[in-house]
């Protein structure tokens, strides 16, 4: 339960859960691990700009029935951030066949939010026998068809974008810079899902020299639009052919609730779960609702 005057802190949280790093035949990656010894495995990636800590609210509570990891991806916290290639998807995905090739994993099920989901677009087209299903939240590497979903918000008058905002932050931290960028994942109308805890440790973060600069080239690499050729089409991913979960916001800078919807539309059989008054992290901003969602789907059961 959380404390009566607020959360818990993130560490309270992940007690019970193993913090470790795996060296892979490729990269050094850092995982959050708990429920080892449950039958079904699921891998959850963070989003762009992330780290493991992001899921301090849904690995122990989803470990009562799951063996939960959450993956930090390459260049992002204290996972390796070696040259990238020009595909940035396409090598996430491989970071994520190393650690289960590393682990004995053969076949998981899988979650990714916003640029976690885009990471792990690759591995769910190309590697569906590695699968069991699959989690998108708010987000995927897709090019949609033409008035198929609402183009995005432009930045409020004045603004700038998140990748605009989060290269400028790299390249002059400060601590009130990062709270201001942490905003933007959560819904406009609940600046208090960002707490100083989280400011603290995603600064910290960023505050070491490999991690900067690895997050550098990542918000350079989306700045540069050159991951728009690799992009999956509409028809690619209606031929995705395992269990699929949806789970979507209302209050993100980037396509509202009719790109989840249409993205559940296009895949057979896929389910779709808004979580109304969130934004990119859902699985933080409602972690009860979204760790009952997940449970429902790895089991079987309609998602309610």
């Amino acid at each position: 339960m959380p404390r009566p005057n607020g959360p818990n802190s993130i560490w309270v949280d992940f007690l019970g859960a193993d913090i470790r790093f795996v060296q892979g035949q490729r990269y050094r990656i850092r995982i959050a691990e708990a429920g080892q010894g449950n039958s079904e495995t699921l891998l959850m990636l963070h989003g762009g700009g992330g780290h493991i800590e992001t899921f301090s609210r849904n690995l122990v509570p989803l470990a009562q029935h799951f063996h939960v990891i959450g993956v930090e991806m390459l260049w992002h916290g204290m996972t390796d951030a070696p040259p990238m290639w020009d595909h940035m998807n396409a090598q996430v995905t491989d970071e994520v066949l190393d650690l289960m090739d590393t682990l004995g994993l053969d076949k998981v099920w899988i979650h990714g939010e916003a640029g976690g989901a885009s990471g792990m677009t690759p591995l769910v087209l190309e590697h569906p026998h590695r699968l069991k299903g699959v989690i998108f939240e708010s987000g995927i590497a897709i090019k949609w068809n033409e008035g198929s979903v609402k183009p995005p918000a432009a930045p409020p008058a004045g603004g700038i974008s998140m990748v605009e905002r989060s290269k400028q932050l790299l390249r002059n931290l400060t601590w009130d810079g990062v709270r201001a960028r942490l905003l933007m994942v959560m819904h406009r109308d609940h600046p208090e899902q960002v707490t100083d805890e989280l400011v603290d440790v995603r600064l910290a973060h960023y505050l070491r020299p490999s991690t900067n600069d690895g997050m550098i080239r990542v918000y350079d690499y989306y700045a540069s639009g050159k991951g728009a050729q690799y992009l999956a089409t509409e028809e690619q991913v209606s031929k995705i052919d395992l269990p699929v979960l949806v789970v979507w916001n209302d209050g993100s800078e980037g396509t509202g609730p009719d790109a989840g919807e249409r993205l559940a539309s296009l895949i057979p059989g896929a389910q779709f779960k808004l979580l109304p008054q969130t934004g990119f992290w859902a699985h933080w901003e409602k972690p009860a609702e979204f760790n009952e969602a997940v449970r429902q789907f790895i089991m079987g059961e309609k998602v309610t």
